[in-house]
């Protein structure tokens, strides 16, 4: 049976589990037990929309199992380093219905839970045949393996589901799919609208356990105005695409069960992947797709209509432009890496430190500038609740929490405005001086600035010299042998005094 982890336990009976930074018991792997595929698939759309899966992919296992009752279910075995990145799986696998189990090799204990928050441990390993072995609070169930699904075939695999809005492109480059016959006389209609658009060629693979290939289609990469977007995604023989990446696209008004720009190692360099949910269907391209410009190709003809004499001269855009601001946020609470502690908190923070076990220690950065200390920990500062705490809102971003920034634009478009380089972390806080009704100011640190907190917080330690002394002055006297009688009590009479001469 179980039994609870206890704070500071360092050793345990089932293999392979030990305390990460926390204290909390965690092993090489958390596998998740769900009832069906489909289960599998909510998994990994949650898991999806946390953080990315290319992380874990290399090592990420998804066998189907089989019960000494022949039922059959699904392991999920997922590749772990830290108990933050267990916690996130576990909640979403609870939400699936799911159990979460953590181990190594084939013996697995249950994950964590509010009965048990450091972990669980066995008092002995079952004794039975199989290839996964769960350790629950009220049973110990051995399972046998029947197969494994690989992820990519899953992925791949699955169909597209309707998106319940009708969200467009809003400006975004679109890529038609149209069948052969149709596709001169939409190069042709966009030329003449003055749509820059480019066309290719495809030859599509043959899909699995079919021999022959699909007929050819060809891909018109544009920009559409958005009575265009309305008109093609309703016209037969065409299909509006949103591209996801450079080889990879998904028809407009669906989306992938599971969050594609989070495992993009599945989709393969030199290939393009076009996603049709009216035809449910994945059309596979060898080759990258070779563009030519509709210029090139649309006749003298059919060349687009010549401009109005009193067409519009077009400027860049400047009275649009918006100032950022910095707003209070009542959303979710996420999780703080970073916090500024003013010099009037360090006295705490010195406590704290000496509190702090080494493993947390070693985690923590730090930094002192314009009157205050930064730290800096990617796993999170819960250690030290200290000073104003910020989250990371794109790569180098820090926001001061329970804040965020105006308008919502993409991290990597607000990366580019504030010309952020790798290594720079970018401050955006009230306690900086931001507030809602003016333009926040944020303050700049350099990553190469942060020192371990193991080296930056100790003080200098002095040490002093002592001479030694000559052995020549410790030398003892020389020795005496005394061949006396010693009697029927041997110890008795021995002094230190040196013995009478004579």
């Amino acid at each position: 049976m179980l039994e609870h982890v206890t704070a500071n336990q360092t050793r345990f009976v089932a293999p392979g589990l030990s305390p990460d930074a926390r204290g909390i018991a965690l092993g090489r792997f958390v596998v998740v037990l769900l009832p069906s595929l489909d289960r599998v698939v909510g998994l990994f759309r949650g898991i999806s929309e946390r953080g990315s899966l290319d992380d874990v992919l290399a090592a990420l296992k998804i066998h189907q199992v089989k019960t000494p009752l022949q039922s059959r279910e699904f392991v999920v075995q997922v590749p772990v380093s830290t108990s933050h990145a267990a916690d996130g799986l576990a909640a979403v696998a609870a939400l699936m219905g799911g159990l979460t189990y953590t181990g190594s090799a084939k013996h697995f204990v249950r994950y964590r839970d509010g009965r048990s928050p450091l972990g669980y441990d066995v008092d002995s390993l079952h004794a039975g045949q199989g290839d996964f072995i769960l350790y629950d609070t009220e049973f110990v169930q051995a399972y046998a393996r029947e197969r494994e699904v690989p992820f990519a075939q899953l992925l791949l695999s699955l169909s597209l589901q309707l998106e319940r809005n009708d969200k467009l492109l809003d400006g975004e480059r679109a890529l038609l799919r149209v069948t052969a016959g149709l596709w001169r006389a939409v190069l042709g209609y966009l030329h003449r609208n003055n749509c820059s658009c480019e066309v290719a060629a495809c030859e599509p693979l043959p899909a699995q356990g079919q021999s022959r290939a699909g007929p050819r289609f060809y891909l018109i990469r544009c920009r559409l105005q958005p009575r265009m977007e309305l008109l093609f995604g309703h016209t037969p023989g065409i299909e509006l695409h949103r591209l996801h990446s450079a080889n990879l696209a998904v028809q407009v008004g669906y989306r992938h069960p599971i969050e594609l720009g989070s495992c993009g190692s599945v989709f393969e360099e030199g290939r393009f992947y076009l996603f049709s949910g009216t035809r449910d269907t994945l059309d596979v391209v060898g080759t990258e797709p070779s563009f030519v410009s509709a210029a090139a190709l649309v006749s003298l003809g059919d060349t687009g209509r010549r401009p109005p004499p009193n067409a519009m001269q077009t400027a860049p855009v400047e009275g649009m432009k918006v100032p950022l601001r910095l707003v209070s946020s009542g959303g979710p609470r996420r999780t703080a890496i970073a916090s500024r502690v003013e010099e009037a908190q360090l006295p705490w923070l010195k406590k704290l430190v000496y509190l702090l076990p080494p493993q947390v220690l070693d985690q923590y950065s730090v930094c002192q500038a314009e009157g205050a200390v930064y730290l800096y920990c990617e796993a999170g500062i819960e250690f030290l609740p200290l000073g104003a705490s910020f989250y990371q809102l794109a790569p180098g971003v820090l926001v001061q929490t329970g804040y965020e920034l105006l308008p919502r634009f993409h991290p990597s478009i607000l990366v580019q405005h504030l010309g952020g380089a790798q290594g720079q972390l970018f401050f955006f806080g009230a306690a900086l001086g931001g507030s809602a009704a003016e333009s926040p100011v944020p303050l700049l640190v350099s990553r190469s600035d942060f020192v371990p907190l193991t080296r930056g917080a100790l003080a200098d330690v002095q040490v002093q010299r002592i001479q030694a002394t000559p052995r020549a002055e410790h030398e003892a006297a020389g020795a005496t042998l005394i061949n006396d009688e010693l009697g029927a009590f041997p110890l008795w009479g021995f002094s230190d005094a040196p013995p009478k001469k004579g």
